[in-house]
């Protein structure tokens, strides 16, 4: 009796919308009006002769699953831009020098990058001069290059820290000191010191960056 009244209902479906049932999609007849998949009384889709469940099928009508939502697995990576300070100031000075700023416009631009989170900018010195005074000069040149990145467009939120080190991360000295003892004269002995110990003296922009490594299937609750 249920099968029989099942057929009856497909069949009562099926002339009802015989006018309406012109078009297929997927295997499925569907309304030429609402251009819906046409189901009978049981809500069940109504399937013609071109369904193949291998290759056809809706999620709607139960035939498909439905595909699970990706989401990005991410990892976090830092990226040091590192400036030399003699080539962003004069020796011994917090101002900018105007050649500096075309590669710092490049390095706001890579800074405002959507994958940038944050950044860090630190300010390094040589260990010539006093404690006090290399962290004063770290400080002040790191903050020379922050005001000028956000001067540059960068968001404010992304400066996370701009901090002076001083001297505390030199690391050429003793190397530089032992390659110009053999100079007798003092001034010329200084000249050499400076230039060799250039590299202790420096800004780094350090980004952190979230990078997608792959896409994942959302577990289910």
């Amino acid at each position: 009796m249920t099968k029989q009244l099942k057929l009856t209902a497909l069949v009562v479906a099926l002339v009802a919308s015989a006018g309406a049932m012109a078009h297929e999609k997927n295997g499925y007849t569907i309304s030429q009006e609402s251009r819906e998949v046409v189901r009978n009384a049981y809500g069940e889709c109504w399937k013609n002769d071109f369904f193949n469940k291998e290759t056809h099928g809706l999620v709607e009508c139960g035939d498909k699953e439905a595909e699970k939502p990706m989401v990005p697995v991410v990892r976090e990576e830092e990226k040091v831009i590192r400036l030399q300070a003699n080539f962003l100031f004069g020796f011994d000075k917090a101002t900018l020098r105007p050649e500096a700023k075309q590669t710092l416009n490049q390095v706001a631009q890579e800074v405002s990058a959507s994958d940038v989170q944050s950044i860090r900018i630190e300010g390094h010195t040589d260990f010539m001069g006093s404690e006090k005074y290399n962290q004063a000069l770290s400080e002040k040149r790191a903050k020379a290059v922050a005001d000028y990145l956000v001067a540059q467009g960068v968001d404010q939120g992304k400066v996370a820290a701009v901090v002076g080190l001083g001297e505390t991360q030199q690391q050429m000295q003793a190397q530089c000191e032992s390659e110009v003892k053999g100079i007798k004269s003092k001034s010329k002995r200084r000249t050499a010191l400076i230039a060799c110990i250039e590299p202790d003296r420096r800004v780094d922009v350090r980004l952190n960056k979230r990078v997608v490594e792959r896409y994942e299937e959302m577990q289910q609750q």
